[in-house]
């Protein structure tokens, strides 16, 4: 006699069933929280939607099958059933637990929560964020803050006679970048004044003053030029603009070079740039800033004045900082507690998977693209109308910018399109510098061969600018 593998078949037929029908679940709940705060027709036609339709699919037909093989080993009276759908579940249960201990134990508590193999796990913890950056002001141990202050205008800026913790820095009784201590630069000068607004590739991070750009320029220029360098570590092009429009004006330059890379006009759509992100460096910004929308054609500036460090850290929930659905960094679903984040192996999925949110008119794209370009706009308007000329420089921040034309193009670039202003661009002049010895060895500035070289490429924008001048 042939053997009965009816059974066998059986059982293979419902396990899998019951397999499909349990991935089926866990797949629609994920599917459900990826959609975000997106109304359910947006989700539908979402490939989220689709996954969770193919999902629901499935699940109907395996239970279907499931629910035949239960009434059928009712009838006959047999315990196959019961029996497998106790080896399934145990076998589920031990590849999650086995999931769920492997996450637990691999899990290390960071700055905004949980991380596990490099991510912050979902959701990120508000009361760690305001408790580390409480601590680190009461301890006054951060690297920045030993140079950096509170400003009611830009959010934060160069403090006046002050030195970095590591002796690399210095600022002016003016908060201006000094070669040292004790410098004053004057109100009125017989030489020729240009003025350095921008970022931390502006203000020259990780070289000492002699290494700066800026204090190469006014070498390469000649002694009848002084370069004040008005540059602020973090700075976004806002900011820039901004320290140009309260610091910078009262000094009547007769040239002003805006220095930004493509990351600043991203800044430029935060205002708690320090607490929505993970990224390294960061963790020593504890500032609110300020940013501009768009109403009519008009810039409109928001969150004025920024919340001082201290008050913004005392909110006890995010949900209390000011502004906040206008920062491009924050999203709710980051921060919002659900019962699927009991489990360690859940929040790993919901956060290696990407999840929606409706994306208002003020944090797109669009918006990034037409507020900077107003901004730049109008410092060059402002600066011809204070007499002095304004000269824009976008500096490439990464090698994959200097290796060739990247595609896309970096936003900064594109915004630079839409302001149609011409810009000073000292790719050509870094591109001369090996690869290797572009950047800071283990950072993301220049290197000082980099800082010479964009000096070189700006000695020449600067006296073109200024022989086409008329006064």
């Amino acid at each position: 006699m042939k053997p009965n593998n009816h059974p066998r078949e059986q059982t293979g037929l419902l396990l899998t069933c019951l397999f499909l029908w349990e991935l089926s679940i866990g797949v629609m709940a994920v599917a459900i929280s990826m959609n975000g705060d997106r109304s359910w027709t947006l989700f539908i036609t979402s490939q989220a939607g689709w996954v969770f339709l193919l999902a629901l699919g499935i699940g109907g037909l395996t239970t279907a099958v499931i629910v035949r093989q239960y009434v059928t080993s009712r009838r006959v009276e047999s315990s196959h059933f019961r029996l497998t759908v106790a080896m399934n579940l145990i076998m589920v249960l031990v590849v999650l637990l086995t999931g769920e201990v492997t996450v637990r134990l691999g899990t290390t508590t960071v700055r905004d929560g949980e991380e596990w193999r490099w991510r912050v796990l979902l959701p990120r913890n508000w009361e760690q964020v305001a408790a580390f950056y409480r601590q680190l002001l009461t301890s006054g141990e951060g690297r920045r803050l030993s140079y950096l202050t509170y400003d009611d205008v830009m959010g934060w800026t160069l403090g006046p006679n002050r030195k970095s913790a590591n002796g690399l820095y210095y600022s002016s009784a003016e908060g201006i970048r000094a070669p040292g201590e004790g410098v004053s630069f004057a109100k009125t000068s017989a030489k020729t004044r240009i003025a350095l607004v921008g970022d931390s590739f502006t203000f020259g991070d990780n070289v000492p003053y002699e290494e700066s750009w800026g204090y190469l320029l006014e070498k390469a220029l000649g002694p009848e030029f002084e370069v004040l360098n008005f540059g602020v570590s973090g700075y976004a092009v806002d900011q820039a603009y901004l320290r140009y429009e309260k610091d910078v004006r009262p000094w009547h330059p007769k040239l002003v070079i805006f220095g930004f890379i493509s990351d600043d006009v991203e800044r430029s759509m935060r205002l708690y740039h320090s607490a929505m992100t993970s990224r390294e460096g960061w963790g020593e910004f504890p500032f609110a800033k300020p940013r501009f929308i768009l109403r009519d054609g008009t810039l409109t500036r928001l969150n004025v004045p920024p919340l001082t460090p201290e008050a913004l850290y005392s909110k006890k929930s995010i949900d209390e900082l000011p502004a906040l659905q206008y920062d491009r960094g924050y999203r709710p679903g980051d921060w919002q507690v659900s019962w699927m984040h009991r489990s360690y192996l859940a929040r790993v999925i919901l956060t290696l998977l990407p999840h929606r949110e409706t994306v208002s008119l003020d944090i797109s794209d669009e918006a990034l693209l037409s507020v900077n370009a107003a901004i730049l706009q109008t410092f060059v308007q402002l600066a011809r109308s204070e007499r002095s000329i304004p000269l824009v420089a976008y500096f490439p921040e990464n090698n994959a910018e200097l290796e060739g034309p990247p595609s896309p193009l970096p936003m900064g670039r594109q915004v630079l399109q839409k302001a149609g202003i011409s810009y000073a661009d000292p790719t050509s002049c870094v591109q001369s510098v090996p690869p290797a010895e572009r950047f800071v060895q283990g950072g993301w500035h220049y290197s000082p061969q980099s800082n010479a070289q964009v000096a070189r490429c700006l000695r020449n924008a600067v006296r073109e600018a200024l022989a086409l001048s008329p006064h």
